[in-house]
């Protein structure tokens, strides 16, 4: 067994192949791995009013929360909020109003604010 993970682990560091996955932990959140490694999740509320980033392994990478919502003039906007304190207690939090909502949201996470690794565009 201890020779298959190395030959494992071998191959993917000669390849230089970047693995992310996303498996939502509930709805509206999801989780980011990058290189078999879970860095942490975010997501937003069912109801779009609440947007949030977790940043749960001492890594020196951040976790963000990039997400879209429709500002006072009707224009797309896209915002951040991030968490890179690793396993420090708390998270970013971002509270918005019921006039602009969160409509769609994706984690990445990565070192000095580098998106190294994305989940995929979500709907809360």
């Amino acid at each position: 067994m201890g020779r298959t993970i190395r030959a494992l682990l071998t191959a993917v560091t000669a390849t230089g192949t970047v693995l992310l996955t996303a498996a939502p932990a509930s709805a509206g959140e999801q989780t980011v791995q990058v290189n078999g490694q879970t860095r942490g999740y975010g997501g937003a509320g069912s109801d779009g009013l609440r947007v949030y980033a977790c940043d749960t392994f001492s890594d020196n990478w951040g976790v963000r929360t990039h997400y879209t919502f429709r500002n006072s003039s009707g224009n797309l906007v896209t915002a951040t909020i991030a968490d890179a304190n690793g396993v420090t207690a708390g998270c970013g939090e971002q509270s918005t109003g019921t006039s602009a909502p969160v409509l769609s949201y994706r984690v990445c996470a990565g070192a000095a604010g580098a998106d190294t690794g994305c989940t995929a565009w979500s709907r809360p």
